[in-house]
């Protein structure tokens, strides 16, 4: 009977190969056995020990979101499972494919009090574009098991990815009676029904309506958010096709470095741009009065809901007439809410409408786009000046980092404050490639995350920009690194606790002594103790000559393990920084402003 089961799990783990699944997170267990064994024994695929299933999740994530094929998980039965919840709910937000195997006891045991034994049915909930309570394996066989392997990679990988969940009762005994099978698809089948990228193009009267909104509208914007999953070369085409449209447009683009907007990272992207990228929304945009000169008349909104907050508020207080969402996976799910037309179309569709349609011909002298190109050049230098001024506060340490790291290198900011450093400081990511977990956008998972994408490409230098309480958070990500022979830098800036609720309301309205104990949470910790733990190499850091050369001498050795660079932060200096910079962003805007209308 074991060796049934057996042959049933290595169809079901050859036909995922033969597909194009490389990947296997496996992290120990009993119940999962015959799992483990077919997976690891299976050809063409690559087994990664991870021992923390929430890691594990994470990792897996990280080489969905850089290759855009689905990973495997495998854990025991129990909370095992439930530790992948994190890493599941992210990916779905987030559009990443992912293949979640969890053994569980057979039906004849659940219910009963059996040790490590949980709900395991539809344990994920809505997170999952498909949940299935397989049969047990000895009672099903390999041409089932090719079935299940195809279903998963379909809604796995569809237009509209995401992860799935296999639940595999399994019952004793769990070990061979013989060796492994290996099964191993047919020349011919290999790679067959990968499903791949849905091009989901626009109909034609959709483009024409958008492209009669762009002809009647000067006063447009386009906005781009973190892109729908699919791996990050897909990503970087995205950002490319957003800045041609705004370009053909003569509208300014409005993203974030996670977009890859601001930088040379993707096909065609060059420091000499026909069109106006926009850094400086998260600043001018806070500004009402600065707000209300840049109305629009439409945006255009491509991918997710942008980070920064002062660009959806701005959205909802002007009211655009027209407000398009390009959705290629049809999901009508944007924090602005007010649309006014919706598109679900494919980056080439998006792209079809700057070659198929002639451009409105709009000069930037004096008009529209050369307003915005004035305020965010003015809101740039200023921004600059300051910073170069000031102490090695959160500004200055995310532009050293961005600087130092070498070309095409791929850099993970955490939530809560990283991802909104580089959104407000960094105005040129160069050819650095920036991501973040953005879909659920919570701090857990980053270190695991980044070691993923080094996982998925060997080649790739990958680095970690991280608040204090993320790394605390993921430790145990930290701590996998040197055992799986991966490297990653780390900068982490070190405020002892949660900066970012001290920019909230709430640091205001109860007892300094209720804020710290309740929201700021100093954890107190000497993140530079970390140094000799499990191949971690900790070093302090307090200049931007020093951080500088620690990045680069780190990112150049790329020994395995976690060069961990601990620059710390007054977060009272930081905080006043931050709204000093804000203020000098706007007040150099509105002086440009006044300028370009003559009144100064």
């Amino acid at each position: 009977m074991t060796d049934a089961v057996y042959r049933t799990v290595a169809a079901f783990a050859a036909r995922l190969a033969a597909l194009g699944v490389t990947e296997a997170v496996i992290s120990p267990g009993s119940r999962s056995t015959p799992l483990t064994l077919c997976f690891d024994a299976q050809p063409g695929m690559r087994t990664w020990i991870q021992l923390d299933e929430r890691s594990a999740g994470f990792f897996a994530l990280g080489m969905g979101r850089a290759s855009g094929r689905p990973a495997v998980l495998v854990c025991t039965s129990g909370t095992a499972a439930a530790n992948y919840l994190p890493a599941v709910v992210e990916a779905s937000h987030a559009g990443i494919p992912m293949i979640v195997c969890t053994a569980d006891r057979p039906p004849e045991l659940r219910g009963w009090g059996s040790p490590q034994t949980i709900d395991q049915v539809g344990l994920y909930g809505t997170a999952v574009r498909w949940s299935i309570d397989l049969p047990v394996p000895d009672e099903a066989g390999g041409g089932a098991a090719a079935g299940w392997a195809e279903a998963a990679i379909a809604s796995a990988s569809g237009r509209d990815p995401g992860p799935v969940h296999l639940n595999w009762p399994l019952r004793e005994p769990l070990e061979p009676v013989s060796a492994v099978p290996v099964p191993v698809a047919s020349s011919a089948d290999t790679g067959a029904g990968h499903a791949g990228e849905d091009d989901g193009r626009a109909p034609s009267a959709e483009l024409a309506q958008l492209a009669g909104i762009v002809a009647e509208c000067e006063r447009g914007v386009v906005v781009a958010g973190p892109w729908p999953g699919g791996g990050l070369d897909r990503e970087r085409r995205w950002a490319a096709a957003a800045e041609r449209f705004a370009a053909w447009a003569g509208w300014p683009l409005v993203g974030e470095p996670v977009t890859h907007v601001r930088g040379r990272s993707h096909p065609g992207g060059n420091q000499e741009r026909s069109g106006c990228v926009v850094a400086t929304a998260d600043h001018l945009l806070a500004d009402e009065t600065l707000g209300e000169e840049l109305r629009p008349d439409a945006a255009v909104l491509v991918g997710r809901t942008a980070t920064t907050k002062p660009v959806r508020l701005w959205l909802e207080r002007t009211r655009p007439r027209h407000v398009v969402l390009i959705d290629p996976e049809d999901r009508w799910e944007h924090a602005v809410f007010r649309l006014t037309g919706h598109m679900p179309a494919s980056v080439e569709a998006l792209g079809s409408i700057t070659s198929g349609a002639s451009p409105p011909g709009r000069g930037r002298d004096g008009g529209w786009l050369d307003t915005w190109s004035k305020l965010d050049r003015a809101a740039r230098s200023a921004i600059g000046a300051a910073i170069d001024g000031d102490p090695q506060l959160s500004a200055r340490t995310a532009r050293d980092l961005v600087d130092a790291l070498p070309a095409d290198a791929v850099l993970v900011a955490t939530n809560s404050l990283p991802v909104r450093d580089l959104d407000a400081f960094v105005f040129d990511t160069g050819p650095v490639v920036c991501a973040a977990n953005r879909g659920a956008a919570g701090i857990d998972g980053s270190a695991s995350t980044a070691l993923g994408i080094a996982a998925a490409d060997p080649s790739a230098t990958v680095a970690l920009y991280t608040g204090d309480l993320a790394l605390l958070h993921d430790l145990s990500g930290l701590a996998a690194a040197d055992r799986l022979g991966l490297h990653l830098t780390a900068v982490c800036v070190d405020n002892d606790g949660g900066e970012i609720f001290s920019l909230l309301p709430v640091a205001d309205r109860i007892a300094p002594q209720d804020f710290e104990r309740l929201f700021r949470t100093p954890h107190r910790v000497d993140l530079c103790g970390l140094d000799g733990f499990a191949g971690i190499r900790a070093a302090r850091v307090s200049t931007s000559t020093g951080l500088r050369s620690a990045v680069s001498a780190a990112a150049s050795t790329r020994a395995p393990g976690v060069d961990l660079l601990v620059v710390d932060i007054d977060r009272d200096d930081d905080v006043a920084q931050r709204r000093a910079l804000t203020a000098a962003a706007q007040q150099a805007a509105r002086q440009a402003l006044a300028a370009a209308q003559g009144r100064d």
